[in-house]
């Protein structure tokens, strides 16, 4: 194992599996709100960031913060994966790649394992206790993965690709998107046993953020990723891959986008602007009944409900996508500031992105944010 040497930054110069970082956090009162803000890593000079808004911030007894960094400082090496706890604030490091995707990991349903991408069609998993790895499978058709979804009985999980090469420069799924939306694509299931294969869905429309329901594993949401004013952007589908049916319905130039099922998988969240009124953060039941606007404002943002369901957050109002973070009560849709976030999100790389993301308790959201110069994990107390 390498010797531990911290730098004048105060983190770790050399990392590798299994080494420890020390305890960076900083506690401070955001000067606007008042709110409680942590920032928990302090890596200048490097990447940084929480879990996509979509997985799980931590473990399920909120004990382990997962987060991607680069923060190891081995050369030639990319992000790896990293495990904060929270009651001491130290981290470990849980894998040791060279092309590691964090941002699309995802937490097993009991927290003991990590599953992740690596070199953009190689799936994998970590045991975040015992930190030992095993490769699932190799998708050779893969040029461009997205997030991954563990369905809640932990048999399966699911995610798309594209097979299609596309442009070195079209690095930002905007771009991506904006000139690709017919481009050969496919829904996955892999088992985690064994790492079997096979397709859900297969053609020539992009998808995305898929997600298996947190309750039900015989269900799955998933995006069109077509430009969003032009495309039915939500469905759901069985995983037996019957019952294919839109979901948020959408009127002519209506935008869907950055959709979310609720902690009980009874309500599915997304963003909308354009048709329903006002435009902002809305729900709907299962069966497309009782729709809501939850937060107004919001046209882009990604977004995080509680458990309960009383308290909604977004990173984006009315395209500033620099003020901050803002949030709004059940029953009163009209967000307030919940904290500062400082810099502008909007073309960066995803690791700029908040992508906010509610505590299991409740009491906090993660998010990530360069306003101290670089992309950092965060918590502010809500």
């Amino acid at each position: 194992m390498q010797k531990q040497m911290v730098g004048n930054n105060g983190f770790l110069e050399k990392g590798g599996k299994g080494h420890i970082f020390p305890d960076q956090r900083r506690k401070y009162k955001d000067s606007k709100t008042g709110h409680t803000v942590w920032q928990m890593t302090n890596t200048p000079g490097k990447i940084t960031h929480a879990q996509y808004f979509t997985q799980s911030a931590t473990t399920p007894d909120g004990r382990w913060l997962i987060y991607g960094s680069n923060r190891s400082g081995v050369k030639g090496q990319g992000l790896n994966l990293f495990k904060m706890d929270l009651q001491t604030g130290k981290s470990i490091q849980l894998t040791d790649s060279k092309n590691c995707v964090p941002r699309w990991s995802c937490l097993s349903p009991n927290g003991k394992e990590v599953y992740f991408i690596e070199d953009l069609n190689r799936f994998r998993v970590v045991n975040i206790e015992t930190l030992k790895e095993r490769d699932l499978c190799v998708i050779e058709e893969c040029k461009r993965p997205h997030q991954i979804s563990v369905s809640p009985d932990n048999k399966y999980f699911i995610s798309a690709f594209r097979e299609e090469a596309i442009d070195v420069e079209d690095t930002r799924d905007f771009d991506v998107l904006a000139r690709n939306f017919l481009a050969r694509s496919a829904i996955f299931v892999v088992r985690t046993d064994n790492g079997e294969v096979h397709r859900l869905l297969d053609g020539n429309t992009p998808r995305g953020h898929v997600q298996y329901c947190p309750t039900d594993s015989s269900l799955i949401l998933y995006a069109y990723q077509g430009p969003w004013y032009f495309v039915q952007r939500v469905w759901l589908i069985n995983a037996d891959g019957t019952n294919n049916r839109p979901i948020f319905l959408q009127t002519n130039y209506e935008g869907i986008r950055h959709e979310f099922w609720s902690e009980d998988g009874r309500s599915i969240y997304a963003t909308c602007v354009g048709g329903r009124q006002p435009q902002g953060l809305w729900a709907l039941d299962l069966d497309g009944t009782n729709e809501r606007c939850v937060l107004a404002g919001s046209c882009l943002a990604h977004g995080t409900a509680n458990g309960q369901e009383d308290r909604f957050v977004v990173d984006e109002l009315y395209h500033d996508c620099k003020t901050g973070l803002w949030m709004a009560k059940k029953g009163c849709p009209e967000p307030e500031l919940l904290c500062q976030t400082g810099v502008s999100w909007e073309d960066k790389e995803q690791e700029y992105h908040p992508h906010p993301r509610f505590l299991p308790n409740g009491t906090g959201v993660s998010f990530t944010s360069a306003m101290s110069g670089s992309p950092e994990v965060y918590i502010v107390e809500v």
